[in-house]
Parts: C-alpha cells; sequence; structure tokens
C-alpha cells in the first residue's frame, strides 16, 4: 500500500476516534448534564415538619418507628416545638416545609403573608372540663364561672363553637387568659380556675386527676386541626409529600386495627404522653387523609376577621392546597 492509502487510512481511523468520543461525551451529557458541567442536584424528598406534642401526631410517631417514611421513599423530619411561636417562627425563618396548625393558624399565616395552606385533616380535641371540686356536672351549670384560655386562638374559636352548638353566647363563662397550657392544667388542679379546654394529652391528665368532661370540638362535630404546608413546598415536594401521606394512611389503619398496648410505649416516647398515662391513654379513631371542608374554613374565617386575625375577604380556597 502507498503512502497515500495509509495517510487515507490513518486519517478516517482518527475521524472515527472522534465521532467515538463524541457519542460517549453525548451519551455523558444526558447523563450528567454534560462532559464538562456539573450533575443534576439529587431531588430533596426529606419533609421538615414542625409538631407540637398532642394526640394528632401520633400517626407520625408510627411513620418513624416503623420505617414507612423509608418505606414510601421519603425522609420525615419531625421537630417538635413546645410553643406555637418558636415553631411559626422556624416556618417563617424557611426552616420547615409544614406544619401541624389549625383553622386559626391558617388565617393568621395568611394575615402575615406567609403563603400556607391546607394539604390535609388531623385529628386534635379539645376538651371542655370542670374542676372536681366545683360540683359542675354540666353547661347549664356553669353560667358565669371562670375559664383558662388562651386568646385569638383555636382554643377561644372552639371554646365559643361548643357554647354556640349550645344555644349559649360566648360570654357566658368568664375567660380568663392564661397563655400556658400547663399553667392553665395546673390552676384547675389547685382549684384556681373553674374550667378549661385543653388538648391531650392535658385533658386526659386532667381527667386523671377527677375533672368532668362536659363536651369537646370533636363531639360538637368540629375537627379544626390540619397538616399545612408552605406554596413553594407544595411546588417543588408535591411528590414527596403525597408519598407522606400514602404513609399516614398506612399509619392510620395500623393504629385503627392494632391493640393500644402494642405501640403505646411508642407514643409516649414520641408523642409527649407522660409515662403516668400508661393504662389510661385514649386515643380517636383516626381518619386518612382528607381536605377540609370549605363550609368549616369560612365559618373559622369569620371568627378570625371578627377578632381581626384576618381579612374578611379572605376565601376557603386561599387555605387549601392540593398536591398534584
Amino acid at each position: 500500500m502507498n503512502k497515500t492509502g495509509k495517510k487515507a487510512i490513518n486519517h478516517s481511523l482518527l475521524g472515527n476516534r472522534k465521532i467515538l468520543t463524541l457519542l460517549l461525551c453525548g451519551a455523558a451529557a444526558a447523563l450528567l448534564g454534560g462532559c464538562t458541567g456539573k450533575a443534576k442536584a439529587p431531588v430533596d424528598t426529606t419533609v421538615h415538619l414542625g409538631v407540637m406534642y398532642s394526640s394528632d401526631i401520633v400517626p407520625l410517631t408510627i411513620i418513624t418507628e416503623q420505617g414507612l417514611d423509608k418505606k414510601y421513599g421519603f425522609q420525615l423530619d419531625m421537630q417538635v416545638f413546645s410553643s406555637a411561636k418558636d415553631r411559626d417562627a422556624a416556618l417563617q425563618a424557611g426552616k420547615l416545609d409544614g406544619v401541624f396548625t389549625d383553622f386559626i393558624g391558617l388565617c393568621m399565616y395568611q394575615n402575615a403573608e406567609l403563603d400556607v395552606k391546607a394539604t390535609g385533616c388531623t385529628d386534635g380535641d379539645y376538651v371542655l372540663l370542670a374542676g372536681k371540686d366545683t360540683g359542675i356536672t354540666s353547661l347549664e351549670d356553669a353560667s358565669g364561672k371562670s375559664i383558662a384560655i388562651s386568646e385569638n386562638t383555636l382554643i377561644e374559636y372552639s371554646l365559643d363553637y361548643i357554647l354556640n352548638n349550645a344555644g349559649l353566647d360566648d360570654t357566658y363563662l368568664d375567660k380568663q387568659v392564661v397563655p400556658r397550657i400547663p399553667d392553665r392544667l395546673e390552676m384547675l388542679r389547685n382549684g384556681k380556675i373553674d374550667l378549661v379546654l385543653l388538648p391531650e394529652p392535658f385533658s386526659t391528665l386532667a381527667i386523671k386527676d377527677g375533672a368532668v368532661v362536659l363536651g369537646s370540638a370533636n363531639t360538637d362535630g368540629l375537627y379544626p386541626a390540619v397538616s399545612a404546608f408552605t406554596k413553594k413546598a407544595i411546588d417543588e415536594k408535591s411528590d414527596t409529600l403525597q408519598k407522606m401521606y400514602q404513609a399516614y394512611d398506612e399509619a392510620v389503619d395500623y393504629l385503627n386495627n392494632t391493640p393500644l398496648k402494642e405501640y403505646e410505649a411508642v407514643i409516649i416516647k414520641g408523642a409527649g404522653y407522660p409515662e403516668e398515662l400508661t393504662g389510661a391513654i385514649k386515643l380517636p379513631v383516626y381518619r386518612k387523609n382528607e381536605l377540609p371542608k370549605a363550609t368549616d374554613l369560612q365559618a373559622a374565617v369569620e371568627w378570625a376577621a371578627k377578632k381581626g386575625l384576618c381579612s374578611p375577604e379572605l376565601k376557603p380556597d386561599q387555605l387549601i392546597g392540593e398536591l398534584k
């Protein structure tokens, strides 16, 4: 073969190598975003959720204990706060994707221009209790009696709802503002207040001490507790949040179909129930996740607007976020 022929073959081989290199580079680009570019950032599948100790976080403790988050392909970062103020500060600072809150909280977030929307309902209850030595056994006995509440919150809203449902005015009881829940419980125990409205596990502690149950939000048909996420989290983590709710529903099935004694230690450890309640804990029948009703949200908006907590123009659909 002459020199000209050899040169042609060498050029041909060199050309083929260049083509092969380009093809390999193209394949790498498809996988890594380019030969010299950076790899795609991994999808964030962690749900940063701010909560406070109550009965409605029990399904979350089951998710964590049984590894349901890993089963469904996400990670649950449940952060427990001792006060709603601290929880909301973390939410506003962008450290949380969402919170377990309530109808009134949603109204207040919107009023503060924090776009947080309910993506589900939870099963927290708020129990109306009379002190054991008050002689009060029904609402009819309680006219003018003192009750410890937190003002302009879900506690006051639930109380007014219970009173109105019984055909009573929201001034029927003497409302005393006591911001901290443990302080309200202690005042009831010491006879310094006649009535309280408490969430779990505080209501069970009061009942264990002899307090008399006069009613509750749930028994009157009010389910005001919700799981809610920022609009940013809903937009960016919709798939992950749907997986969280799948895990939530499986946890609910477990709770509703398993004897409490089999997981009592788990909720004492994870949901804030004190050891002294072992054997005395009562949980609700948990519902699988669903969106709150527009009519219930509208009633809450109207109450909150009268209190100056939000605009009367706020619409229920502004408080609901559907996952896609």
